[in-house]
């Protein structure tokens, strides 16, 4: 089976991220980060500050994610609204932008709640990451979700047919 990882290099291969956007996170901001990096305070019903490591894309302030979803299990992933509001590279830094490839700090705005589902999200910077308890979330749209449940769906295909030939 293909991990999440080598479709999401397939993908951006074939172009779709040129196109697409989608935005990745591990680490939401517990109050104490929030303080440590010189943010503003938010509404935690509305608002969540995320890190993000890296993105094939520019991360864009404005930009808008319908569509939200676990690594370990894209087959359940959720409608949502959420934009990105703030972008920062670096403590104390307001930008619009964070370049391809470099990470940051990332503030969403939920049109509705923030989703439940970003509990499984580390919820303090400086807590350890255990991969029992904690995920890794993706933002995008449905474009892409239905991009990434066709890929695994072939890869499932390819992988049922190579069981029954052996």
């Amino acid at each position: 089976m293909k991990t999440i990882g080598e479709i999401f290099t397939e993908l951006k291969n074939e172009g779709l991220f040129d196109e697409f956007s989608y935005l990745g996170a591990q680490t939401m901001l517990s109050d104490k980060d929030i303080l440590w990096h010189q943010l503003q305070g938010i509404n935690r019903d509305e608002y969540v500050y995320i890190e993000n490591t890296s993105n094939y894309n520019d991360i864009l302030k404005g930009e808008q994610y319908n569509v939200m979803f676990d690594i370990k299990n894209p087959k359940k992933y959720q409608k949502v609204f959420a934009e990105i509001d703030f972008v920062s590279l670096k403590k104390n830094d307001t930008i619009d932008l964070l370049p391809r490839g470099y990470g940051g700090v990332v503030r969403l705005k939920f049109k509705n709640k923030v989703p439940e589902m970003l509990k499984i999200l580390k919820q303090d910077g400086s807590e350890k990451l255990d991969l029992e308890k904690h995920s890794y979330v993706y933002f995008t749209t449905q474009e892409v979700i239905d991009r990434i449940l066709k890929a695994i769906e072939k890869d499932e295909n390819v992988n049922r047919k190579y069981n029954k030939e052996y």
